[in-house]
């Protein structure tokens, strides 16, 4: 069943909207709570996730381990969705 909703949104054009939307939805899984109660705002666009923290102590660490953050992002949601992170 899960094969024929994926090929159906493949085909429609929406599967890479669902997996950009998944990645909000597994954003506190994959930071944890402490970072994920510090998150201000989050939105992804084109691959780009812009996020915004409510700590500068947060905010730098996230910058620091930017690049493992994007692969178990993508990991986590089975697809290469997240190209980028932008700390604002």
């Amino acid at each position: 069943m899960d094969e024929l909703v994926n090929l159906y949104l493949e085909q429609m054009g929406l599967s890479r909207q669902f997996k950009e939307r998944e990645v909000c939805q597994v954003w506190p899984d994959v930071v944890g709570g402490m970072i994920a109660s510090r998150t201000k705002s989050l939105r992804i666009s084109d691959g780009k996730v812009f996020v915004s923290f409510t700590s500068s102590v947060v905010k730098n660490e996230i910058l620091m381990v930017k690049e493992g953050l994007i692969k178990a992002l993508n990991d986590r949601v089975g697809d290469n969705v997240v190209k980028d992170i932008v700390v604002f």
